[in-house]
């Protein structure tokens, strides 16, 4: 049964999920936005990549493909795909891919839009504690932490893409300002003007942070110290932890990524991921970098909450849903 990966418009904080995956698969990935066919074409070794226009996706898809893996809720692909579904008398089968498990959404409604998916992917125990706490029924599949095993087939294609910074290496990477309120990047960003000459520091902003806040983006740009580097359009986060020696975050599901390798982490809006780590309330920002440098001299304590967010990767039963089509039980350990 044919199955590609979608990425309808400009969803980019969808590309280092659905790439990587694809990639993995051995199935392509469709995309109608050419600024995300480039960063794909640019960061995604051995992907099959196809560019449609977002007119033509519809009739094309329906014609060549069975199943879709995407990272939207099926209400919305339903939206996009109703009448060409209808004109060719065909029902094509999705399957919901998550872009990150991060502490969002738990306040919010959102998740819930996931109550129509036929079938669902999952990194491990703790998403899929969560999805079934939302109301979530469907089957899921846990292929566990795909993404990693990606970065470290393609380690040294992508160790040339983030060379070392000279000193110790901070990453910022806050996530976007939803109705939660859970960035942190409206109050820290004046602070990050000032960071010290003898630290680096590595900025990478969500891609909707730029709707939000581009006076404020832009002041970085011009006025930050050379030490710092705002890092944009650049999708693959794996090669960006590996370099950094200490996290700076929120409710991102970077920080969750980042517990792989075991390195001191700071954050600056309580979360579950921040419980038993060190915090900073905005109050305390201006002592952001004295804290970072302490943390940088601290051993981190081992944190089980890797094991309990990621299962070890495994396309098996994803290879399976593509070829034998869906079932009607929990496919997960």
């Amino acid at each position: 049964m044919p199955s590609a990966g979608l990425i309808y418009g400009p969803e980019f904080h969808h590309l280092d999920h659905l790439a990587p995956l694809c990639s993995l698969l051995e199935i392509p990935l469709i995309l109608t936005d050419p600024e995300i066919t480039t960063q794909a074409q640019t960061f995604y070794p051995n992907l099959n990549i196809l560019h449609w226009g977002p007119h033509q996706a519809p009739e094309k898809l329906l014609s060549q493909f069975d199943t879709i893996f995407y990272s939207i809720p099926r209400i919305l692909f339903e939206e996009i795909f109703f009448f060409a579904q209808a004109l060719h008398q065909k029902r094509i089968r999705t399957i919901w891919c998550p872009h990150g498990n991060s502490d969002k959404g738990r306040d919010s409604p959102f998740m819930e839009g996931l109550k129509e998916e036929e079938h669902l992917l999952t990194y491990g125990p703790r998403i899929e504690a969560f999805l079934k706490e939302k109301g979530i029924t469907a089957p899921m599949t846990r292929i566990g932490n795909y993404r990693l095993a990606y970065y470290e087939k393609h380690k040294a294609f992508y160790d040339n893409l983030v060379p070392k910074k000279s000193g110790p290496t901070l990453l910022y990477a806050p996530t976007w300002q939803d109705q939660e309120e859970n960035s942190s990047f409206p109050t820290l960003w004046p602070h990050l003007l000032k960071t010290p000459s003898h630290l680096s520091l590595i900025i990478k902003l969500h891609p909707n942070l730029y709707h939000q806040f581009p006076e404020e983006i832009e002041t970085l740009r011009e006025k930050a110290p050379k030490n710092v580097t705002l890092l944009e359009n650049f999708s693959p986060i794996y090669p960006i932890l590996a370099q950094a020696d200490l996290y700076i975050g929120d409710k991102s599901s970077i920080g969750y990524d980042f517990l792989a390798f075991k390195k001191p982490m700071l954050f600056l809006i309580d979360s579950d991921l921040a419980q038993g780590k060190p915090t900073l309330s905005k109050e305390n920002y201006t002592s952001l970098f004295t804290t970072c440098e302490t943390l940088l001299n601290t051993a981190p304590e081992e944190d089980p909450l890797y094991t309990e967010t990621y299962s070890r990767a495994d396309m098996t039963k994803a290879l399976l849903l593509m070829h034998e089509g869906f079932s009607t039980t929990d496919l997960s350990d």
